[in-house]
């Protein structure tokens, strides 16, 4: 299966104005989503025409000479590879047998596998392995059964299961919409129809707009008219607000900063996460843990903090220990003693840190076995790695790592299950349960994230004057601490150091003062936390500016400046206690004016060769 994160656009013109232009410039602006492929579709009067490959869409036009298209109707789509490589066959759009439509999507089916098998059963062609393709033959054939084009649109996306959002166009110019979790929008003006997978695609053809939300489908008729139904065919009703956006929040899609939106895009990162992952790599991962002598998680930075993470996971759920270590000490005191029955987990989000490479590629050399864990799958890691697992966030632009912390920790958690479960030889469908469990999760990161935000915009206030600080929990929250004193340190350029509870008595307290912040994490186990608590007010009679990062609303006296977070079980409480530790640094950052996605003698990529 490959699947992709990406961004798609339809624009209908109601007065046959030439739409082409405006799809380029517009997926151009999505390219934030990613650009290792592209694709446009169109009605002519031949029919439904597609051109696509793997190159930007600036790329695409060039080498195709699509400069002279014209037409009223078009889709464009731009794509980020998160699981599968970026081969112009695995672009969108996709045609069915037929050219009945092209289908666009953002997503994963996690029941691919499945809709495959029984698709080539019954004698399709399929010409690429990506999901969204599986999408284009199922519409075939119900229209083959004498369905409408909605109709067949609506059961082939009731036969899906994931994080979809998905668009089809017909060769009638019907286009109809879906999403079942990320919100997609319509735009409206006296010229054009839009529908966009982000809000900034509107920019520039639309005066007025409404939100599609999960569950919901928007149809644009040949006609030109539009309606909103749900998958049951029930009309949804909907109201249009003007649609606003300033010229230089285009880029960030209305954010001030890729950061905030990716901060803001967790909810939906880590149910991408656990749409894409694949249940027969994930029983060979589990397999070569299971049967490993010894196991060694190998990363850096952010990477890092989420191994340790999953120490707890795997310790907790499978009772096995692994070593967590930087990959830079690993190549100084570890690699001469690995060898055959060993197995190496090397994390990195962008797959090219270069002493994981390394370590990746030494280990292997010398017979252990390597599961890669990554963002990038086109990445060294990938090809140095026996067996990679995708971390599928999709592309993240800001230097400080957001997201894909979140959705490392998913990864991790499944993992960690499914090892579990493979150890006790249950019959338990881990990757059902888990996306289950990151469904609920998903909402109740969705319906906290703007008053966590608010919260830790006003903590800031509080240490942003500082010029140094503790960031302080214990347990399966540790990592947590050392995670946040990074994020302070490499976005807001305030020195921040993680300390563990038990540890903060013997030494660090002795410097604490009113120019010394301490960020408090309420750990999950409950004799930490009662300890941790108490720390709290001895710490506040030092005069030092104190916040309370707390899952469970107990009231510590004295202490205003707290922010709650939801609990949403052991395993996943970490997510959101790293979302209020991201936004605390953020603004921080933003009152110290400081470039936060582009912090300085700092890069995405760590190369030291």
């Amino acid at each position: 299966m490959v699947t992709a994160m990406g961004g798609f656009i339809f624009i209908r013109s109601l007065r046959d104005a030439n739409v082409v232009p405006l799809v380029e410039i517009t997926v151009r602006r999505m390219e934030f989503r990613g650009r290792d492929c592209s694709g446009i579709a169109w009605i002519s009067s031949e029919g439904l025409k597609v051109v696509k490959d793997s190159c930007p869409i600036s790329s695409l036009f060039h080498k195709y000479n699509l400069g002279g298209i014209s037409a009223t109707v078009a889709l464009g789509h731009t794509r980020y590879s998160t699981h599968g490589k970026a081969d112009p066959r695995n672009a969108h759009p996709h045609l069915d047998c037929k050219g009945f439509v092209a289908v666009v999507g953002d997503g994963a089916l996690r029941n691919y596998e499945e809709l495959q098998l029984e698709l080539v059963e019954r004698g399709h062609k399929l010409v690429s392995k990506s999901d969204f393709e599986l999408v284009s033959h199922m519409v075939e054939e119900f229209i083959d059964r004498g369905l409408s084009y909605v109709k067949a649109f609506t059961e082939a996306v009731r036969r899906t299961r994931g994080l979809i959002s998905i668009l089809a166009l017909f060769r009638d110019g019907t286009a109809v919409a879906y999403t079942s979790h990320q919100p997609i929008y319509v735009g409206l003006s006296e010229d054009f129809i839009t529908i966009s997978s982000t809000m900034s695609g509107l920019y520039g053809n639309s005066k007025s707009f409404t939100k599609i939300d999960g569950g919901e489908v928007v149809i644009v008729a040949s006609d030109g008219s539009v309606s909103f139904l749900d998958l049951q065919g029930r009309t949804a009703l909907k109201s249009f607000s003007a649609y606003s956006l300033e010229e230089y929040l285009v880029a960030t899609d209305g954010y001030p900063h890729h950061m905030l939106r990716e901060i803001y895009e967790v909810p939906y990162s880590i149910l991408r996460t656990a749409s894409a992952i694949q249940a027969k790599y994930l029983e060979l991962a589990s397999k070569i843990i299971l049967r490993s002598n010894r196991v060694f998680v190998v990363a850096n930075g952010t990477s890092l903090h989420a191994g340790m993470v999953f120490s707890y996971y795997l310790s907790e759920l499978a009772n096995i220990v692994p070593v967590v270590v930087s990959a830079s000490e690993f190549l100084l005191y570890y690699l001469d003693n690995i060898g055959v029955g060993d197995s190496v987990i090397a994390v990195s989000q962008s797959g090219e840190t270069s002493e994981v490479v390394r370590s990746a590629y030494e280990a292997r050399l010398r017979g252990a076995t390597v599961i890669g864990a990554t963002n990038n799958i086109n990445s060294r890691l990938t090809r140095f790695s026996n067996l990679y697992l995708p971390i599928a966030a999709g592309p993240e632009l800001a230097v400080p790592a957001t997201k894909t912390f979140a959705s490392t920790l998913i990864l991790m958690y499944v993992l960690a299950r499914s090892v579990s479960s493979m150890a006790s030889s249950t019959s338990s469908k881990v990757l059902d349960e888990v996306w289950n469990e990151v469904e609920k999760v998903h909402v109740e990161l969705s319906s906290n994230l703007g008053r966590v935000d608010n919260e830790a915009r006003e903590a800031s206030k509080v240490i942003v004057n500082c010029s140094s600080g503790y960031v302080v929990s214990r347990g399966i929250t540790y990592p947590l601490a050392l995670e946040g004193a990074l994020k302070i340190k490499e976005s807001a350029y305030v020195h921040a150091e993680g300390v563990e509870g038990g540890e903060l008595r013997h030494g660090p307290i002795s410097i604490l003062d009113k120019n010394m912040f301490v960020v408090f994490i309420e750990p999950l186990e409950r004799a930490a936390a009662e300890d941790t608590l108490k720390m709290v007010e001895e710490v506040q009679s030092y005069e030092s500016p104190v916040v309370l990062i707390s899952h469970s609303s107990k009231v510590v006296r004295g202490l205003e400046t707290v922010i709650n977070v939801p609990m949403i079980g052991r395993y996943f409480t970490p997510i959101s206690i790293a979302i209020s530790l991201q936004l605390l640094a953020y603004w921080i950052a933003r009152y110290r004016g400081v470039n936060v996605d582009q912090p300085r003698r700092l890069a995405k990529v760590v190369k030291v060769e």
